[in-house]
């Protein structure tokens, strides 16, 4: 088992640019941590070491329940594989968050009434009012860093992006949900597009999609907010939605186009949002979230019981895959170059939840076969691995758009079971769901009980 510091790193939980997260384990208490490790050595990216700085700075003296901790980090670590080789890391410890992304639970299991909305509408915003009390602006709100804890509790992560100024001019946060005056290169309020972003976010918990592509007036529906046509906005987004219009209340969309607001200072501030009536409404009890988590998460896992448990042929996979070796999706007419080694099926830990898992009888060597032959079939490129039983994929992009990129992991449930688990590592969350609805039908049978 690979070592960091005093942690044991038990699995790869993700993916990024220039660093990735493991699940692993305190080595005296126990405890278990999300950590975060950047490799530290010739040839690293500067700038990405100040933005991994600027996280530090901006978490470090945060203390809220609806943030994700900062417990310990180190600039100069040693990551130790379990060959024993050995590479210099910086890394972040932070609070593992075991209940999944917030809208991992939406995209698999359907849209939020308005007043379940509300609950977790409540929590985003008293996050957001502690950190803008403490002279920091988040600046990369988006539904991936919108988790739950085990107790459903909303936490507001990865503060990379974040800023002590009152006024910015970086361009910050992601596609989708920064705000206009991002996009127009002026300056603008860190506070007040981490407000915008929280409206889009409420929109896509009720609405299960989100409002527009971008805060741009080239985006047809982003257009329609900003040229004062509201009215028309909503009768868009209601006109194959079972009510009309009243699919939404008046007042919530009231609020959200607000929000959403092309000029910021015709949004609410907000201690103007904690005033509105929608704001204002009923709220249930933490019991009553408890059992709609319960019952949405039975409904799930029925509904990840295959129906059609006929295994599907995937031997074409022994062709571009084997047992043992690190192997690479190569252009044509390259010669592919496999190198020994000893993979490992990393365990599965209840404790850490995933929406976006399935699971198999299948033996491990034959659901990574099938993951060879979908990444021959599907994918722009795929990578498998040379620690665990993990595959990235890249998928091939529209024209213009980010490719959706994600990670898939064959972990040991026990001696019969295994579990898929697939995480998106870059491009949009909704594309995302499309490749993971696939990929599991791909599957087919493979997919063929439940934890």
């Amino acid at each position: 088992m690979a070592t960091c510091g005093p942690y044991r790193c038990i699995k790869t939980l993700g993916k990024g640019g220039f660093s990735e997260v493991k699940l692993a384990r305190h080595s005296e208490t126990g405890a278990l941590v999300a950590l975060k490790i950047m490799k530290n050595s010739g040839g690293f990216d500067t700038s990405m070491m100040e933005l991994v700085r600027n996280e530090i700075d901006a978490m470090k003296d945060l203390d809220h329940l609806n943030l994700v901790k900062l417990l310990d980090w180190d600039e100069d670590a040693k990551y130790v594989r379990p060959s024993g080789t050995q590479v210099k890391v910086f890394y972040l410890a932070l609070e593992l968050v075991s209940g999944g992304e917030l809208f991992d639970f939406i995209a698999e299991t359907g849209r939020f009434t308005e007043d379940v909305a509300r609950y977790y509408f409540h929590q985003m915003i008293e996050g957001l009012e502690y950190i803008h009390t403490q002279g920091v602006s988040h600046r990369d709100i988006k539904p991936e860093n919108m988790m739950l804890d085990a107790e459903h509790n909303l936490k507001i992560a990865d503060f990379g992006f974040s800023s002590s100024q009152a006024m910015n001019e970086t361009k910050r946060g992601t596609d989708g949900y920064m705000a206009p005056e991002i996009y127009k290169g002026v300056k603008y309020s860190g506070q007040s597009v981490d407000l915008f972003a929280t409206g889009i976010i409420l929109f896509i918990m009720v609405a299960q999609h989100p409002p527009f592509t971008a805060a741009s007036a080239r985006d047809p529906h982003y257009k329609l907010i900003s040229t004062n046509r509201v009215d028309v906005f909503w009768k868009v987004h209601t006109k194959r939605k079972e009510g009309g219009l009243d699919y939404f209340s008046e007042e919530f969309r009231d609020l959200v186009a607000s929000m959403l607001s092309y000029n910021p200072h015709e949004r609410p501030s907000l201690a103007e949002i904690k005033e509105h009536p929608w704001y204002k409404g009923p709220v249930p009890t933490k019991e009553e979230i408890t059992e709609e988590f319960n019952d949405r998460s039975n409904q799930l896992a029925a509904l990840n019981n295959q129906e059609d448990q006929t295994i599907p042929d995937h031997s074409a996979g022994a062709g571009v895959w084997q047992p043992n070796v690190v192997q690479r999706s190569i252009p044509k007419g390259e010669e592919s170059k496999a190198i020994d080694i000893e993979r490992v099926l990393a365990d599965y830990v209840p404790e850490l939840k995933r929406y976006t898992e399935f699971y198999s009888t299948s033996s491990a060597d034959d659901l990574f076969r099938a993951l060879a032959t979908y990444g021959e079939d599907y994918a722009q490129e795929h990578t498998f691995d040379d620690e665990e039983y993990r595959a990235s994929f890249k998928m091939k992009a529209k024209a213009g758009e980010t490719p959706v990129e994600f990670s898939v992991s064959v972990l040991k449930v026990d001696d019969d079971k295994k579990c898929i688990e697939v995480v998106k590592d870059d491009g949009d969350k909704f594309e995302f769901y499309e490749v993971y609805t696939n990929l599991k039908k791909f599957f087919g049978g493979h997919a063929n009980t439940t934890l």
